[in-house]
């Protein structure tokens, strides 16, 4: 497995991923599994890849996963993004609130069915974090509180931590947080 940033050939198995993966897409069986809340575009991960980072795990020429990451004010232009970013005010985060801190926003992440549970996230989120070490301190995302499957390979899997929580069209999500070491 190799993981390295997008390239522009990397779009059409990424947007193919993503729709693979959205909520609205998936049987109430299949979201078990895990699922994405919300779609960006071509251009939203071209952003994300010029601003800050869009990782791409690449299983012999094949994209088998992303992990984006781009600013607060990128993300702000989406409103259950923008739900979230207002709710870390006040938000508590090992020892000091989340706001005073050089933050990013993590997400989304996306493993192919096929590549499940075999360390692809792992490796995703290791190459972020060494890509904005030094750069920021925390990461910041949001996972849907009916998604377990997520929350388990964010928190159990990654050792983020759950932060805090914010309503958004009357769903549910968690705060999850991350020091970029």
């Amino acid at each position: 497995m190799h993981y390295r940033r997008i390239t522009s050939a990397d779009l059409p198995a990424v947007l193919a991923l993503q729709e693979a993966s959205l909520f609205s897409n998936l049987t109430e069986q299949q979201r078990e599994e895990g699922f994405l809340s919300a779609a960006f575009t071509r251009d939203h991960f071209r952003q994300m890849a010029d601003e800050l980072a869009v990782l791409v795990a690449d299983d012999a020429g094949k994209v088998c996963g992303y992990l984006c990451a781009g600013s607060i004010s990128f993300h702000s232009q989406f409103p259950l993004l923008a739900a979230m970013i207002t709710a870390l005010d006040g938000v508590q985060f090992q020892g000091g609130p989340l706001v005073s801190r050089r933050m990013f926003i993590y997400g989304p992440a996306c493993v192919a069915q096929s590549h499940r549970r075999r360390g692809v996230l792992r490796g995703l989120y290791d190459e972020l974090v060494h890509l904005v070490a030094g750069e920021y301190e925390v990461g910041v995302g949001l996972v849907a509180q009916n998604n377990p499957r997520s929350l388990a390979a964010h928190t159990e899997g990654l050792g983020m931590g759950v932060a805090g929580d914010f309503e958004f069209a009357d769903k549910r999500y968690w705060i999850v947080a991350f020091r970029c070491y």
